[in-house]
C-alpha cells in the first residue's frame, strides 16, 4: 500500500515539476531554456539547462558516478557528484566520426564510423587513454558490452561479436548480416537490433558467440534505431519514415515510441505505440529510448527529447517534451549548419543524439550544440550494470572456410587486409595494425616478402614504382618500391593527416602516368596532391560532396588516360580530368545510385558503374546523368532492383541494392571483371571482354568483409578482411 502511495505521490510531484522544474542551477550563465511542441497532446514543457562550455556532442553514457560523452571526436569524462552540474575531468580526443559508447568497468568502448572500435582506459578519468583500435566490418556505430563481449552495429554490415576481454588486443568472433544495424541491445544470449533500413527488430541468437542465428524479425512502424530493454519489455525509437500505408502517406512519418513484450526472447510481441510530430529530416538520424522506472525518457532527433509515462505498457502517454534550442546559448559559434526541413510549422532545434538519466536529472546530447540538464527528481535514477548478463559461452578461434580454389596468406582476428595493390611479383597488402605486409606471388602461393612497419594501414596504391598508404593518424607515407626496394620500401615523403583533410586518412588513390595522389579521411571531401616531388607533397584541389566517402569506392586506374570516378556512400559520382596542372571536376552528380556496396572501375576509355544491383558503363568526357544511366544485368544474377524515379533519396537508395553489386576492379590485360560485395562476401569473376555480353567465370562466397580486388598474371587477388589476404588458385 505503502509503495503504491509513494509512486501515485511521485506521478503527482512529476506533473507539477513538467510544468515549472525547480532545483540548483547550473554553472553561472546558464539560464533556463523553454522550448517545446505546443500541441497538448505532446505534454507540457519541461525546463532545461546548456552544461556551459561543452560543444557539439554524440553520446552520453552513465557508470561509476561518472558521466561519459562523445564530443570532438573523443571521449571525455564529467564529475556528477553535483548531478545539476557537470564538471569536466579529463578528456582524449582522436577517434574520428565517434557514434555510441559503453563503459565496462575501466574500459571505455567506443564505435566510430568508418574507424571501428576503439577502447579507451579511464582508470583514471582526469587522463583515459586510448588502448586499442580495432577494425569492424564497417561503419561501427550501435554498441553494447557484456561479459568481455562487444556486440557492435555495422549498419548494412550488420551486427559483429568481438571479444574485449583483453581490451589491449580485441580481435573478432563472428558476423551476421541484417539490415542496416544502428543500435544493438544484449540480454540472456539475445542481441536485439535496431534495423533502420528495413524498419525492423531484428533478435539474433548469440548464446554461441561464433555461431549467431537470426531468430526472428518483427516489423516497425517507421525506420527502427534505438533499443532498450527494461525487464520482459523492449522500446524501439523510429523515425524518418513510416513503414506501412500508401507511399504519399509515408514520407516524414512514422516518429514514435514502440513497445513489445519479450518474455519470450525470440518471439516480440508487440504492445503499444506512442506517436510524435511527423517531419522528414534527412541530415541526422538519432533516436534514442531510456527507461527510468514507470517512465520512458525519449529522444527523437530534431523533435527533441519526449516523456512518457509507461506505467501502463499497453497504452503510454506523452507527459512533457521539450525541444532543444538551434545556437547554444552560452556559445553562438555552435549552430545547427541546416536548414528547416520540408515544415518550418513544426519546431524543430538542435538533433538530440543521446540521452543519459542521472540522479533526479537527464543529460541530454545536442548534436552540433552540447549538453543540456533538465530536472526531475525522483523520477529519473540511475541503472548502472544491471543488466550485464553473461554470455553463454566463450569463442574459440576464429577459423575462416576459404573456398577450395583459393590460397590464403593466413587469418588474423585482430587485423583484418583491408587493401591490397600488386606490383610486379609482389602484393602490398594493407594489415591494419601489422602495417604492410609484403608477399612474393611468383612461386604461384602467397610468400612472406617483407613489411612496412608502421602503427596501422587501412589502404594501399601502387604508382610509377611507389607505394602510397594511408596511415590513419599519421597521414599518407609515399614508398619507394622500385627495383632494389621492392621487398624493403624506403620512405621518400610523408602527408601529414589533418594536411590531408582528415585527422584520420583511410583512402589513397595514386595513378601510372599521373602526378597527382587523391586522399579522403572518410569525410565528404577528397584531397588531392601533387607528388612530383614526393619529399614535399603540394596540396592542390579538393572536392567536397554531400554524401560521405566510407571506402575504396574510386577507380584504381585512370579512364582514358586521365578520368578519375569516385562513387559515393548512397550518393552519385564524381568525375575528375587529371591530366592539366591540378585535377578538375567534370562531373558532380548527387543523386543516389546504390547503398554502401558499389563502386567504380576504369574500363579502358570508359567508367564502369555498380548501379542498384547491377552495372552501367558510359563515357567519362560526356557522362549520363545518374539517373539516366542505362543499367545492365550481370550474368547469373538475380532480377535488377525496381528503380522509383519519385521516391525519396532515402528510399532511392534502399540497403543492400543486391549481392550482385560490389566494389569492381577491371583487369585490362585478362579482360576479366571481379566483384567483391562486401556485404554478402559473395566475389564474382567475368569474362569483360564484351561488356554488353559479359560472362560468368566464377562466383566464390567469401569469408569476412572482402575488399577491392586485384590482378596477378590474370589471378584474382582480394583482400579478405579477418580473413587474411587470398590468391586464386592456377
Amino acid at each position: 500500500m505503502g509503495r503504491r502511495v509513494f509512486f501515485c505521490a511521485m506521478r503527482t510531484v512529476f506533473a507539477f515539476i513538467a510544468v515549472s522544474l525547480a532545483g540548483a542551477a547550473l554553472a553561472a550563465g546558464s539560464a533556463k531554456i523553454k522550448n517545446s511542441h505546443a500541441d497538448p497532446k505532446y505534454g507540457k514543457p519541461v525546463e532545461f539547462s546548456k552544461v556551459a562550455g561543452t560543444k557539439g556532442t554524440m553520446a552520453l553514457e552513465i557508470s561509476g558516478g561518472k558521466l561519459y560523452a562523445l564530443e570532438d571526436n573523443g571521449l571525455s569524462v564529467y564529475d556528477i557528484s553535483e548531478p545539476n552540474s557537470p564538471r569536466l575531468l579529463g578528456s582524449v580526443g582522436g577517434m574520428g566520426n565517434v557514434r555510441q559508447l559503453k563503459v565496462s568497468g575501466k574500459t571505455a568502448f567506443v564505435t566510430s564510423r568508418q574507424c571501428g572500435l576503439w577502447s579507451v582506459d579511464v582508470s583514471d578519468p582526469s587522463s583515459p587513454k586510448i588502448l586499442s583500435h580495432f577494425d569492424t566490418a564497417e561503419m561501427a556505430t550501435g554498441l553494447d558490452v557484456a561479459d568481455g563481449l562487444a556486440f557492435v552495429g555495422n549498419r548494412v554490415f550488420g551486427v559483429q561479436c568481438v571479444d574485449v576481454s583483453d581490451p589491449s588486443k580485441m580481435r573478432h568472433v563472428s558476423s551476421v548480416v541484417t539490415q542496416e544495424s544502428q543500435s544493438v541491445y544484449y540480454r540472456d544470449g539475445i542481441v536485439y537490433s535496431g534495423d533502420w533500413g528495413a524498419g525492423e527488430i531484428t533478435a539474433i541468437d548469440f548464446s554461441d558467440p561464433a555461431n549467431p542465428k537470426i531468430i526472428s524479425k518483427t516489423r516497425l512502424d517507421g525506420y527502427g534505431d534505438g533499443v532498450e530493454v527494461d525487464g520482459n519489455f523492449l522500446y524501439a525509437s523510429t523515425g524518418q519514415h513510416k513503414k506501412s500505408g500508401p507511399p504519399e502517406l509515408r514520407h516524414g512519418a512514422g516518429h514514435g515510441l514502440e513497445i513489445f513484450d519479450i518474455s519470450d526472447g525470440r518471439n516480440p510481441r508487440r504492445i503499444s505505440r506512442a506517436e510524435f510530430p511527423s517531419i522528414y529530416f534527412g541530415p541526422c538520424d538519432f533516436w534514442t529510448p531510456r527507461v527510468s522506472g514507470d517512465y520512458c525518457f525519449a529522444s527523437d532527433t530534431v523533435n527533441g527529447v519526449f516523456v512518457l509515462d509507461i506505467s501502463d505498457k499497453s497504452a503510454p502517454k506523452i507527459t512533457g517534451n521539450f525541444i532543444l534550442p538551434k545556437v547554444a546559448p552560452d556559445d553562438p559559434s555552435l549552430k545547427i549548419p541546416y536548414k528547416q526541413i520540408l515544415d518550418p510549422n513544426i519546431p524543430q532545434g538542435d538533433a538530440v543524439a543521446s540521452i543519459a538519466v542521472g540522479d533526479g536529472v537527464l543529460y541530454v546530447a545536442g548534436n552540433f550544440t552540447g549538453i543540456y540538464v533538465a530536472e526531475f527528481p525522483g523520477i529519473a535514477k540511475i541503472r548502472e550494470g544491471e543488466r550485464l548478463a553473461k554470455a553463454a559461452a566463450r569463442p574459440g578461434a576464429y577459423s575462416p572456410k576459404i573456398p577450395g580454389n583459393f590460397d590464403s596468406a593466413g587469418a588474423d582476428p585482430s587485423n583484418p587486409v583491408r587493401a591490397v595493390a600488386v606490383n610486379g611479383d609482389f602484393a602490398y597488402a594493407a594489415a591494419s595494425h601489422r602495417g604492410v605486409e609484403i608477399y612474393d606471388l611468383s612461386g604461384g602461393k602467397i610468400a612472406p616478402a617483407g613489411r612496412i612497419n608502421c602503427p596501422y594501414a587501412s589502404d594501399v596504391k601502387v604508382s610509377d614504382g611507389r607505394l602510397a598508404v594511408a596511415l590513419g593518424f599519421d597521414g599518407v607515407g609515399i614508398y619507394d618500391i622500385s627495383g632494389r626496394f621492392a621487398a624493403n620500401p624506403a620512405e621518400i615523403g610523408r602527408i601529414p593527416a589533418n594536411r590531408a583533410g582528415a585527422p584520420f586518412v583511410q583512402n589513397v588513390w595514386a595513378f601510372d602516368g599521373c602526378k597527382f595522389m587523391g586522399v579522403s579521411g572518410a569525410g565528404i571531401s577528397v584531397v588531392f596532391f601533387d607528388i612530383s616531388n614526393p619529399a614535399s607533397p603540394k596540396r592542390v584541389f579538393s572536392q567536397a560532396g554531400s554524401q560521405l566517402l566510407y571506402n575504396d569506392y574510386g577507380s584504381r586506374k585512370l579512364a582514358a588516360g586521365r578520368y578519375f570516378a569516385l562513387n559515393r556512400h548512397c550518393g552519385g559520382r564524381m568525375i575528375f580530368d587529371m591530366s592539366g596542372d591540378k585535377p578538375k571536376t567534370v562531373f558532380y552528380d548527387d543523386r543516389p545510385l546504390c547503398s554502401q556496396t558499389g563502386s567504380v572501375a576504369a574500363f579502358g576509355g570508359k567508367i564502369l558503374t555498380m548501379f542498384r544491383g547491377g552495372y552501367a558503363v558510359d563515357d567519362p568526357s560526356a557522362p549520363a546523368e545518374n539517373g539516366k544511366l542505362k543499367r545492365e544485368k550481370f550474368p547469373g544474377g538475380g532480377a535488377l532492383p525496381a528503380v522509383s524515379g519519385g521516391a525519396s533519396e532515402i528510399e532511392r537508395a534502399e540497403f543492400p541494392q543486391g549481392s550482385d553489386e560490389g566494389l569492381a576492379m577491371f583487369d585490362e590485360n585478362s579482360k576479366r571483371l571481379a566483384v567483391a560485395n562486401r556485404i554478402t562476401g559473395k566475389t564474382s569473376l567475368y569474362d569483360f571482354s564484351d561488356a554488353k555480353a559479359p560472362k560468368l567465370i566464377g562466383r566464390w562466397a567469401l569469408p569476412s568483409n572482402p575488399g577491392v580486388p586485384d590482378f596477378y598474371k590474370g589471378r584474382l587477388v582480394v583482400p579478405c578482411g579477418h580473413a587474411g589476404l587470398l590468391i586464386e588458385r592456377r
